[in-house]
């Protein structure tokens, strides 16, 4: 086989074989819906459970279904690198937020300016360094609002 027909093959086939060596790894986790409760998706170069909402981690097949993946190990109150994720072991019994105030399945953990909105809302100092406010929606982050001086404010409607 001439080099330059070499070439040409390898160009051709080696996407596709590349594609079933790594069955799986490029299913868009979107495609699945009503993932177990407790459950967050799995996804490349992430790890869910660092989100203390999540109790295991699930991974979409091609199916659009959803497959055990792991559980996650029991968080502890003590992490000190926890940062504002502390706050969750707070008492929010009392708290009126909108649904997907404190995160939820498909949306990955928030870095400071950025923060779910129930991180400001139960913060004992006053927003604990958030300035953009998100609520989890369908799997992602969408704005709800902002932290202004130590205060928090819904967005204008």
């Amino acid at each position: 086989m001439s080099l330059r027909r070499s070439f040409f093959v390898a160009l051709v086939l080696g996407p596709g074989l590349l594609v079933v060596a790594c069955e799986g790894e490029f299913i868009d986790t979107s495609t699945c819906k009503n993932i177990p409760a407790g459950g967050c998706a799995a996804k490349a170069g992430t790890d869910p459970c660092v989100d203390l909402t999540c109790a295991s981690v699930y991974t979409c097949k091609a199916d659009h279904s959803w497959v055990f993946s792991r559980s996650c190990p029991a968080s502890e109150a003590s992490v000190q690198d926890a940062g504002i994720r502390e706050t969750s072991v707070r008492d929010v019994t009392g708290i009126d937020a909108p649904p997907g105030a404190g995160g939820g399945p498909g949306c990955a953990p928030l870095q400071l300016p950025d923060c779910a909105l129930l991180d400001a809302l139960i913060c004992p100092s006053g927003c604990c360094e958030c300035e953009d406010l998100f609520v989890c929606t369908s799997g992602s982050w969408v704005p709800w609002g902002s932290c202004q001086d130590g205060v928090v404010k819904p967005a204008s409607r």
